[in-house]
Protein backbone atom coordinates (compact mmCIF):
# COMPACT_ATOMS: atom_id res chain seq x y z
CA UNK A 1 0.00 0.00 0.00
CA UNK A 2 2.68 2.30 0.56
CA UNK A 3 4.20 1.44 -2.75
CA UNK A 4 0.95 2.79 -4.41
CA UNK A 5 1.01 5.76 -2.15
CA UNK A 6 4.28 6.62 -3.55
CA UNK A 7 2.84 5.92 -7.03
CA UNK A 8 0.08 8.45 -6.98
CA UNK A 9 2.56 11.25 -5.11
CA UNK A 10 4.98 10.31 -8.30
CA UNK A 11 2.00 11.30 -10.28
CA UNK A 12 1.32 14.54 -8.26
CA UNK A 13 4.99 15.61 -9.00
CA UNK A 14 4.81 15.04 -12.65
CA UNK A 15 1.48 17.54 -13.02
CA UNK A 16 -0.80 13.84 -13.88
CA UNK A 17 -3.76 14.81 -12.27
CA UNK A 18 -5.90 13.15 -14.66
CA UNK A 19 -3.47 10.03 -13.80
CA UNK A 20 -3.87 10.47 -9.70
CA UNK A 21 -7.43 11.23 -9.83
CA UNK A 22 -8.24 8.12 -11.97
CA UNK A 23 -5.57 5.93 -9.98
CA UNK A 24 -7.00 7.11 -6.33
CA UNK A 25 -9.98 5.39 -6.00
CA UNK A 26 -8.49 1.92 -5.72
CA UNK A 27 -6.21 3.56 -2.76
CA UNK A 28 -8.86 4.37 -1.15
CA UNK A 29 -10.82 0.94 -1.00
CA UNK A 30 -8.02 -0.81 0.30
CA UNK A 31 -7.38 2.29 3.43
CA UNK A 32 -10.87 1.97 3.96
CA UNK A 33 -11.12 -1.91 4.32
CA UNK A 34 -7.64 -1.65 6.33
CA UNK A 35 -9.87 1.05 8.68
CA UNK A 36 -13.03 -1.34 8.80
CA UNK A 37 -10.38 -4.29 9.62
CA UNK A 38 -9.04 -2.57 12.68
CA UNK A 39 -12.15 -2.60 14.53
CA UNK A 40 -13.85 -6.16 12.40
CA UNK A 41 -11.37 -8.19 11.20
CA UNK A 42 -12.97 -10.57 9.32
CA UNK A 43 -15.22 -8.08 7.38
CA UNK A 44 -13.85 -10.39 4.33
CA UNK A 45 -16.21 -12.80 5.53
CA UNK A 46 -19.30 -10.22 4.99
CA UNK A 47 -17.99 -9.83 1.65
CA UNK A 48 -18.63 -12.15 -1.57
CA UNK A 49 -15.77 -11.76 -3.83
CA UNK A 50 -16.62 -11.55 -6.81
CA UNK A 51 -13.35 -12.60 -8.60
CA UNK A 52 -12.74 -9.00 -10.51
CA UNK A 53 -15.45 -9.96 -12.64
CA UNK A 54 -18.26 -7.21 -11.05
CA UNK A 55 -17.94 -5.54 -8.03
CA UNK A 56 -18.12 -7.40 -4.83
CA UNK A 57 -21.03 -7.24 -2.69
CA UNK A 58 -22.33 -7.34 0.36
CA UNK A 59 -23.56 -10.83 2.33
CA UNK A 60 -26.50 -9.09 3.66
CA UNK A 61 -27.41 -12.62 5.66
CA UNK A 62 -24.34 -13.10 6.91
CA UNK A 63 -24.16 -9.80 8.02
CA UNK A 64 -27.66 -9.55 9.73
CA UNK A 65 -26.55 -13.07 11.30
CA UNK A 66 -23.49 -11.21 12.66
CA UNK A 67 -22.79 -11.68 16.40
CA UNK A 68 -21.86 -7.14 16.15
CA UNK A 69 -24.23 -4.99 16.73
CA UNK A 70 -23.06 -2.96 13.60
CA UNK A 71 -23.16 -5.06 11.28
CA UNK A 72 -26.54 -6.60 12.30
CA UNK A 73 -28.31 -3.15 11.65
CA UNK A 74 -25.78 -2.20 8.67
CA UNK A 75 -27.87 -0.99 5.46
CA UNK A 76 -26.14 0.11 2.40
CA UNK A 77 -26.70 -0.64 -1.18
CA UNK A 78 -25.44 -4.09 -1.94
CA UNK A 79 -22.21 -3.25 -3.92
CA UNK A 80 -19.01 -2.95 -1.81
CA UNK A 81 -17.13 0.23 -2.42
CA UNK A 82 -16.34 3.46 -1.35
CA UNK A 83 -19.43 4.30 -0.48
CA UNK A 84 -20.78 1.55 1.36
CA UNK A 85 -17.44 1.51 3.04
CA UNK A 86 -18.07 4.78 4.18
CA UNK A 87 -21.52 4.47 5.65
CA UNK A 88 -19.70 1.54 7.81
CA UNK A 89 -16.75 3.64 9.10
CA UNK A 90 -18.61 6.16 10.28
CA UNK A 91 -20.81 3.58 12.36
CA UNK A 92 -17.58 2.24 13.69
CA UNK A 93 -15.41 3.44 17.40
CA UNK A 94 -12.88 5.43 15.59
CA UNK A 95 -11.56 8.68 16.44
CA UNK A 96 -14.13 11.99 14.73
CA UNK A 97 -10.98 12.79 13.15
CA UNK A 98 -10.47 9.44 10.75
CA UNK A 99 -14.56 9.62 10.22
CA UNK A 100 -14.22 13.03 8.72
CA UNK A 101 -11.05 12.08 6.62
CA UNK A 102 -12.72 9.07 5.18
CA UNK A 103 -15.98 11.15 4.70
CA UNK A 104 -13.75 13.85 2.89
CA UNK A 105 -12.06 11.72 1.02
CA UNK A 106 -15.19 10.11 -0.54
CA UNK A 107 -16.77 13.26 -1.59
CA UNK A 108 -13.30 14.08 -3.22
CA UNK A 109 -13.73 10.57 -4.67
CA UNK A 110 -17.50 11.52 -5.55
CA UNK A 111 -16.63 15.08 -6.72
CA UNK A 112 -14.42 14.43 -9.82
CA UNK A 113 -15.63 11.36 -10.95
CA UNK A 114 -18.29 13.02 -13.05
CA UNK A 115 -16.15 15.68 -14.52
CA UNK A 116 -13.64 12.62 -15.62
CA UNK A 117 -16.34 10.85 -17.08
CA UNK A 118 -17.70 13.89 -19.26
CA UNK A 119 -14.17 15.10 -19.55
CA UNK A 120 -13.80 18.09 -22.26
CA UNK A 121 -11.05 19.97 -21.28
CA UNK A 122 -7.88 19.49 -19.71
CA UNK A 123 -8.42 18.31 -15.82
CA UNK A 124 -5.06 19.96 -13.94
CA UNK A 125 -5.11 21.42 -10.44
CA UNK A 126 -6.71 24.79 -10.62
CA UNK A 127 -9.58 22.14 -12.28
CA UNK A 128 -9.30 19.71 -9.40
CA UNK A 129 -9.63 22.75 -6.91
CA UNK A 130 -12.30 24.19 -8.60
CA UNK A 131 -14.20 21.26 -8.65
CA UNK A 132 -13.71 19.89 -5.26
CA UNK A 133 -12.31 22.51 -3.06
CA UNK A 134 -9.47 20.56 -2.11
CA UNK A 135 -5.97 20.88 -3.90
CA UNK A 136 -4.44 17.20 -4.77
CA UNK A 137 -2.21 17.63 -2.06
CA UNK A 138 -4.88 17.83 0.36
CA UNK A 139 -6.16 14.52 -1.12
CA UNK A 140 -2.78 12.84 -1.06
CA UNK A 141 -2.66 14.24 2.88
CA UNK A 142 -6.42 12.50 3.49
CA UNK A 143 -4.67 9.40 1.91
CA UNK A 144 -1.77 9.55 3.95
CA UNK A 145 -3.35 10.10 7.72
CA UNK A 146 -5.83 7.40 7.29
CA UNK A 147 -3.03 4.96 5.64
CA UNK A 148 -0.78 6.11 8.89
CA UNK A 149 -3.70 5.34 10.97
CA UNK A 150 -4.12 1.50 9.44
CA UNK A 151 -0.17 1.20 10.55
CA UNK A 152 1.46 2.13 6.91
CA UNK A 153 4.57 3.58 7.33
CA UNK A 154 4.57 6.26 4.69
CA UNK A 155 8.22 8.17 4.99
CA UNK A 156 6.80 11.62 3.62
CA UNK A 157 10.32 13.28 4.52
CA UNK A 158 12.49 10.97 2.05
CA UNK A 159 10.37 10.64 -1.26
CA UNK A 160 11.35 6.74 -2.20
CA UNK A 161 11.65 7.44 -5.72
CA UNK A 162 14.00 10.27 -5.38
CA UNK A 163 16.01 7.89 -3.63
CA UNK A 164 15.83 5.62 -5.94
CA UNK A 165 16.94 7.91 -8.73
CA UNK A 166 19.53 9.08 -6.64
CA UNK A 167 21.48 5.44 -6.61
CA UNK A 168 20.76 5.06 -10.54
CA UNK A 169 22.29 8.11 -11.53
CA UNK A 170 25.30 7.63 -9.28
CA UNK A 171 25.43 3.92 -10.75
CA UNK A 172 25.92 5.70 -14.57
CA UNK A 173 27.87 8.06 -13.24
CA UNK A 174 30.34 5.29 -12.65
CA UNK A 175 30.09 3.47 -15.84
Amino acid sequence: MANYLYDLEAKLRNEQIIDFVRAVSPAIYRIFMRLIQLKIPDITNYIHNSKESSYDRWKFGSLHASDNPILQQFHSESVVNSSSLTELIVQLDLPDSVKVAAQQLRELEKSVRNPLAHLIKPFDEEELHRTTGFSSQDFMKNLIDLASYTGIHYDQANFYFDQANAVMEKLLKEK
